[in-house]
């Protein structure tokens, strides 16, 4: 029976290293989101040096005012991408846990060395309370993963959608 007991024990510490690895994940997916703005950023700025006619310049007339409205949707839609990126990699989380020795967020809240290692001990020899401290940290990297990975899925979204206006803004410049 105890055999049971510590399988179940490396379930709970199975379920936190994989959330721990989504966590890792989503920040990779949202690192890379932002180095895709960063090229596509610095293709445009070279391709406006190097480009001798200038062919941006903005007019009050029907094409300018569409050229225009593209350029903007698609600014909009990079904001909003990136800031759900950076809200992937630097998130705010609303929801409470108690203090567990276990969560590594919480290892701060303990005045000092020996309050940290009464309050480990005490949880590792009770079974029951170690239980209830790991389902916690499972709940807490759970809730860490889904935020970050509801970021930067808005996040890839909103990039799929501006180099899909930033392509027919480009393909209206030469079309219109």
């Amino acid at each position: 029976m105890s055999k049971l007991k510590n399988i179940d024990i490396e379930d709970y510490w199975s379920i936190i290293n994989y959330n721990y690895d989504q966590i890792q994940f989503a920040e990779v997916k949202a690192t890379a989101v932002i180095s895709i703005y960063s090229l596509i950023f610095g293709l445009s700025y070279t391709l406006d040096i190097l480009d001798e006619e200038n062919i941006y310049e903005f007019t009050l007339d029907f094409s300018g005012i569409i050229h225009f409205v593209l350029l903007i949707i698609s600014l909009i839609l990079v904001i909003a991408s990136v800031r759900r990126c950076v809200m992937c990699i630097l998130p705010r989380f609303n929801f409470s846990v108690e203090q567990s020795p276990l969560f590594f967020g919480d290892v701060s809240k303990y005045k000092n060395f020996d309050v940290f290692y009464k309050s480990l001990e005490e949880v590792l020899n009770d079974e029951k309370l170690y239980r209830k401290h790991l389902t916690q940290s499972v709940y807490a990297t759970a809730n860490i993963a889904s935020i970050k990975f509801q970021n930067v899925n808005k996040g890839l979204k909103h990039l799929l959608q501006s180099i899909a206006f930033m392509i027919i803004f480009f393909i209206s410049l030469y079309a219109l």
